[in-house]
């Protein structure tokens, strides 16, 4: 746990840091099977590891990991804690327990409830109130949900324990099925939400992709303009070497001037048609230098 909290804090890339964040949740949950590990040496420096995180994250960001702090918290009762101001540990432990019972999620407050409910019922520590925060969402009013004291906490910490307790059954109650229903609802469609928001984005990805290859990709051309360009250069590979006779023989005359004045022109026509193609060939003649 403390190998995986330093890791965490130090890593700055965001794909190993969630890893390290999924290892460090699950740790939590690990640790809380484990007895043993509660009187270890080391688990004070744990506890104020998982404080330093849990106050230094944004909440959110959090979120995920706090069933397992639920479960980290209960296994608490095989820890001596002091009930002293002055014990660095025990004010870790009041903090980790104030910010779980703040949540105001129904589902994060069962766990959290029950988390603590487990915990009072073994710990020897005397001074209860001080895990809970004035802020708890148990301690608001039920009717305006404005004001909030302990007492009303403790009210509703006693209604829910002895509801814990009267359970014999696993079986949902009606309301219970209701509530779970409807949250099941809100979850399904903010799903249904980011699955489309994904698609989206990813459509969009694709058609950004597919523009620009295309805007950077030549289009080919059929190939009967490749193939007419090379019957183009054959041609005048022929006509180069017959002009090239005739200068041989010696019929410079201005009608072979004139011949290869019209030769360049038509050569520097296919050249920069040639070019147009794509080819990168440039046509090239005996004649070229003659004319």
């Amino acid at each position: 746990m403390v190998a995986v909290s330093s890791n965490y804090k130090s890593t700055v890339d965001e794909v190993i840091k969630n890893r390290y964040l999924q290892l460090f949740s699950e740790t939590l949950g690990i640790i809380s099977y484990l007895e043993q590990l509660y009187t270890s040496n080391d688990i004070e420096q744990a506890i104020m590891e998982i404080q330093n995180i849990f106050l230094s994250e944004p909440g959110a960001h959090l979120n995920k990991c706090k069933p397992h702090l639920a479960q980290f918290l209960a296994g608490l009762v095989h820890v001596e804690i002091s009930e002293s101001d002055d014990d660095a540990k025990s004010c870790a432990v009041w903090e980790l327990y104030h910010l779980l019972l703040k949540e105001q999620h129904w589902a994060l407050i069962h766990l959290a409830i029950t988390a603590f409910g487990y915990f009072a019922s073994k710990t020897r520590c005397n001074k209860l109130w001080r895990f809970v925060p004035q802020d708890a969402a148990l301690s608001y009013d039920i009717v305006s949900g404005l004001e909030s004291n302990q007492e009303t906490f403790m009210v509703e910490f006693g209604k829910f324990l002895k509801k814990e307790k009267a359970l014999l059954t696993v079986a949902p109650s009606p309301k219970q099925l209701e509530l779970l229903g409807r949250e099941g609802l809100v979850l399904k469609q903010m799903v249904q939400k980011v699955s489309a928001i994904t698609e989206e984005k990813d459509r969009c990805d694709k058609m950004e992709v597919d523009r620009k290859n295309q805007s950077n990709k030549k289009r080919k051309l059929p190939d009967g303009i490749s193939r007419g360009v090379e019957l183009l250069k054959s041609g005048l590979k022929i006509i180069g070497d017959g002009l090239s006779q005739w200068q041989l023989n010696h019929f410079d005359t201005a009608e072979h001037v004139k011949y290869l004045t019209q030769f360049s022109q038509l050569e520097n026509v296919i050249t920069h048609f040639e070019e147009l193609t794509g080819s990168g060939e440039v046509c090239s003649s005996s004649m070229q230098n003659n004319s």
